[in-house]
């Protein structure tokens, strides 16, 4: 299915597991943003897991999935183990970490209701845990899946840019490693502009030292509340 509405700036990024702020401050930016579910999806990467931060240091936050024998499986494939073991430790290691942290409530209003509503599906849950931190942080950016546009036979370059001509793209944002494999030729034979996202991290109050940058968002969020949106927003402006 074609996406009918035009967009002027428009990103495109694999729907991560809590993502960082960087995630965020690049969604607020744009005015649509496509989750990018029918590509390959990344063992041991940031699509079923994140990193929070704990006295000792940073530590993995992950959702056990299925992959034994389906290696080359797309992201919006991808079960989740049918375990409820998981997720008492996820949470148990959400708690144990954020609990006295002045806006562990807001933690909590987030992540759990989209545990216990996903099901088996990664992308499901991913989903909605970016919904629910795009809600608390006012982010209302459009946002599309890249499977409902009719582009799966494309791959690498050609992905980025028939996404982009689809969605009447005339910026689109990139991240830094675009500059390593993107067409620049293409994109500018098709009158589309492209802007890198080389974000800069910003330091927020966290209870231990030193700061420690490319926490999920949830981090930031358990230590600074609404303030986050403000955060997202202010930290870094995308120049094309």
């Amino acid at each position: 299915m074609a996406w009918v509405q035009k967009a002027m700036i428009v990103t495109i990024q694999q729907p991560e597991h809590l993502p960082w702020l960087g995630f965020f401050n690049k969604m607020a930016q744009c005015d649509l943003y496509v989750y990018l579910d029918n590509v390959q999806f990344k063992k041991r990467y940031f699509e079923n897991r994140n990193r929070i931060r704990t006295k000792e240091g940073e530590q993995w936050l992950t959702v056990p999935v299925l992959t034994k024998g389906s290696y080359e499986q797309k992201l919006r494939d991808v079960a989740i183990q049918d375990d409820a073991a998981w997720k008492r430790k996820y949470l148990g290691t959400l708690e144990h970490n954020y609990k006295k942290a002045p806006y562990w409530a807001d933690v909590r209003s987030i992540v759990y209701p989209a545990l216990e509503a996903s099901g088996n599906s990664l992308l499901n849950l991913n989903l909605s845990l970016i919904e629910a931190v795009r809600g608390y942080l006012g982010i209302d950016t459009k946002t599309v899946l890249a499977s409902s546009l009719g582009v799966d036979e494309y791959a690498g370059s050609d992905l980025i840019l028939e996404i982009s001509k689809v969605t009447g793209a005339s910026v689109y944002i990139s991240g830094p490693d675009g500059r390593n494999y993107l067409q620049l030729d293409r994109f500018q034979a098709a009158g589309i502009k492209v802007g890198y996202h080389d974000f800069t991290h910003p330091e927020y109050s966290q209870p231990f030292v030193p700061f420690m940058p490319y926490m999920s968002i949830i981090d930031c969020i358990a230590n600074c509340g609404k303030d986050t949106g403000r955060i997202v927003r202010d930290c870094y402006r995308i120049t094309v």
